[in-house]
């Protein structure tokens, strides 16, 4: 009985500090609402709410874990009055065993749901690098590299990758990366779905202003890899998001294709 008494008193005490906790959680809450905080980052944020329903369960639990012990004291102390034997005491490393066994069930279930993602995360990638395959050695990719080539339209440049974006499904996430020469050295520019507008119908694409492109620290190895030719290319995850790039050379001119799936096919120039 020592031990469920010592257990009783531990969730005890346990309950009340997450109750104060959650106390000091709303006012919080309730400060944020009232003077409009922002949070610094979407993480910060998931990470104050996440720790306030987190708190819930486990208070909720230990509720349960203080009920339940409770009862077994009374009904051991019935049985002792009632019988006059003594009441069989557990042993010491009954508790620790039970943590562990709870510990090696939750360890099970993340290890189950890592292996999920990591198949999930698999998936996403075959998908769009077969996308962006299927494109390789198609018509439009190669009137797509010649305009590059000769410094054609960028009107056509523009109705060439949404083309090739409708073909695989794929919308505002498909982008042209082109290379240009600035004083002998090789600098990157993404051609993307909004870019174009009226004014730039006329212009030849050297003319067009292009966003430079600059790689992410997760991609900037293999992007490295890839324009000196080592690779053809790479996918890597942004966050929730896939990108997945390609690298076509025909007749001395390059270009390359980027698959991104954390774009929206409604953004427009007038949004940012």
């Amino acid at each position: 009985m020592k031990s469920e008494q010592r257990l009783r008193d531990f969730t005890l005490r346990f309950i009340q500090i997450l109750v104060w906790f959650e106390i000091l959680w709303a006012a919080v809450f309730l400060a944020g609402l009232v003077f409009q905080w922002s949070g610094l980052t979407d993480q910060l944020a998931s990470a104050f709410f996440g720790s306030g329903f987190c708190a819930v369960l486990v208070l909720l639990a230990l509720v349960l874990l203080n009920v339940v012990t409770n009862l077994n004291i009374i009904s051991k102390v019935q049985v002792q009055r009632m019988t006059g034997a003594d009441v069989e005491e557990s042993k010491p490393g009954s508790f620790i065993k039970t943590i562990g066994i709870a510990g090696g069930l939750i360890g099970l279930v993340i290890l189950s749901l890592w292996f999920a993602e990591w198949r999930l995360y698999q998936a996403k990638v075959s998908q769009s690098e077969t996308k962006i395959e299927s494109l390789v050695g198609t018509d439009l990719l190669d009137e797509a590299l010649d305009l590059v080539k000769q410094d054609g339209p960028a009107s056509e440049l523009a109705k060439v990758r949404e083309a090739l974006a409708t073909s695989v499904q794929s919308g505002a996430r498909l982008s042209f990366i082109l290379p240009r020469k600035v004083k002998d050295v090789t600098v990157y520019y993404e051609s993307t779905a909004w870019w174009y507008g009226q004014k730039d119908q006329d212009k030849k694409i050297s003319e067009v202003s292009l966003p430079r492109f600059v790689p992410i620290n997760s991609e900037r190895d293999k992007w490295e890899e890839m324009i000196k030719g080592e690779i053809k290319g790479f996918s890597v995850s942004s966050g929730e998001n896939l990108r997945t790039f390609r690298r076509i050379v025909k007749d001395g001119q390059e270009l390359i294709l980027l698959i991104d799936t954390g774009r929206r096919s409604d953004y427009k120039r007038s949004s940012f």
